[in-house]
């Protein structure tokens, strides 16, 4: 009887399905900041590499041209990606069992099996968008006994990338047009490119509308006495930072459910400057999984082996117990390549 039900159940199919369900638009670190990378293979791998070329040196005529030498460090790093996923039992299945057994089609069995198809896609989504948060936030991937797992990947953040506001942003009197153009200063000055936005809490943001340095800079007051005390509007923040030549900002205040508690995938203090081109920073990557591994194989793959990276859902059943059950799985964390062009900055 369970057999049959999973007769009508195509794996090509569910696989197919799963694979039109994108990250959330809001998913904002997944999708842009540290955006997703799919890799044939179950290791994460990170090239980084150092050079540093000296300016040629003039010579005189029919004298020998200088030797020079080479300055250049490439690092490979490579590991494990770990496995992530959840398992779904398909719920009322006396009644779906009894139903079929009165000549009743599988409709409703088919149904509820598509809906936990997308309720595994969104759980890998969820997690990988906790963990892209956490990367920012500590410089490393941290997993601690989850699942009976412990593991840490440590990317070598410098301290310097990760500082601390002299005063608290909430403090009306802080100056974090000076704190920004710091940490921004000291990213030229180890040859980090200029930032392309920041990615920080709405609470964070709001702060600077009724910061005396903003309020300073926008009505030009040189001393607190002239300058008004009305709260800025988002606009005219945004002319004090157009002046300065600050970033624009990206308000980002995702919460996702993790044992039915809502938890920040980022840190409400943190301000993230983010380099211009991400793919070149950091990853999310996504690996081969065994379960896709054994659908594309064989005459008539469920799968084609060039999608087997990714969220893969496959389903089975047990008779002791007696159930039906999907899978989503995937082995997929992110990764830093480049560990000191951005700021990771506690604000709050």
């Amino acid at each position: 009887m369970l057999d049959a039900l999973l007769r009508d159940i195509d794996a090509a199919d569910i696989n197919a399905f799963a694979r039109t369900i994108i990250t959330p638009n809001d998913y904002e670190l997944t999708r842009s900041v540290i955006p997703e990378r799919r890799l044939n293979g179950v290791k994460f791998k990170i090239r980084s590499s150092k050079r540093r070329v000296n300016a040629a040196k003039f010579r005189a005529y029919d004298s020998s041209t200088a030797v020079a030498r080479r300055q250049a460090e490439r690092v490979i790093t490579e590991g494990l990606l770990p496995p992530v996923g959840q398992k779904l039992l398909v719920g009322e299945l006396e009644q779906i069992l009894l139903d079929t057994a009165r000549g009743a089609d599988t409709s409703d069995f088919v149904e509820a099996l598509y809906d936990d198809v997308e309720r595994h896609i969104e759980s890998v989504h969820n997690r990988m968008e906790l963990a892209a948060g956490g990367l920012l936030a500590t410089g490393r991937f941290t997993l601690n006994g989850e699942n009976g797992l412990t593991l840490e990947a440590d990317f070598g953040v410098p301290a310097a990338n990760m500082p601390t506001a002299p005063k608290p942003w909430s403090d009306p009197t802080s100056d974090p047009i000076a704190d920004e153009r710091r940490w921004i200063e000291y990213l030229r000055s180890i040859g980090a490119p200029t930032p392309a936005r920041v990615i920080t809490s709405y609470k964070a943001q709001a702060t600077l509308a009724g910061n005396a340095a903003y309020r300073a800079a926008y009505y030009g007051g040189v001393n607190g006495s002239s300058v008004p005390t009305a709260v800025l509007s988002p606009n005219e923040v945004e002319v004090v930072r157009a002046r300065y030549n600050l970033p624009p900002i990206t308000p980002y205040d995702v919460q996702i459910p993790v044992d039915d508690v809502y938890q920040r995938a980022l840190p409400e203090n943190l301000w993230v400057l983010v380099p211009p081109d991400p793919q070149s920073w950091a990853e999310t990557q996504y690996g081969v999984t065994a379960e896709s591994l054994v659908l594309s194989r064989g005459t008539n793959p469920a799968i084609a082996r060039e999608d087997a990276p990714g969220i893969v859902v496959t389903t089975g059943y047990e008779d002791d117990p007696v159930s039906v059950w999907s899978k989503g799985s995937a082995v997929a964390m992110p990764v830093l390549y480049v560990p000191d062009i951005h700021i990771a900055a506690k604000v709050l």
